[in-house]
């Protein structure tokens, strides 16, 4: 890299590149500090606005690794906004409870109010659509106004 700065810059270039700390770990860290930071602009755009809704998709993957994705999208100054809210790996078995625990875990960390919950979104497998045991009926208790849809995706 340093060859292809100097080639295509100078030699003053090159000097300012070796001054960069480029090390595994200061890039882990800026990295880790840059998510960080986008949590928390997200968190306080949620909790600003009068409401949110979530779409939750839960998947297994070759390795038979549970991996579930909550999309939440919320007002933030009179724009609708959609941003990716928790990325969660399950090592055991996936059920609506547990769905829902790692959920109601984050929002109860992050401060976040199911009363501004307007709505959810899931695929029809059980553990989500579930009027009772899954994450449908789970969320009807803690905001019992919110409407629940069948993602379009998942219906064809």
């Amino acid at each position: 890299m340093k060859d292809a700065v100097e080639c295509m810059f100078g030699e003053d270039h090159v000097q300012k590149i070796k001054n960069i700390p480029l090390s595994n770990s200061t890039v882990s860290r800026r990295i880790k500090d840059m998510f960080i930071d986008i949590e928390a602009i997200i968190n306080v755009r949620m909790k600003k606005s009068p409401f949110f809704s979530i779409q939750v998709d839960e998947s297994t993957d070759v390795s038979d690794l549970s991996i579930l994705l909550v999309i939440a999208r919320y007002l933030n100054i009179n724009e609708l906004e959609e941003n990716l809210l928790l990325c969660y790996f399950f090592t055991k078995r996936c059920t609506g409870e547990n769905i829902f625990n790692a959920i109601q875990g984050y929002f109860c960390e992050n401060e976040m109010d199911w009363a501004k919950c307007c709505g959810a979104c899931t695929d029809g497998g059980k553990s989500m659509s579930g009027c009772y045991k899954g994450l449908r009926g789970r969320i009807k208790i803690v905001a019992p106004h919110a409407t629940w849809s069948l993602c379009c995706i998942h219906k064809v």
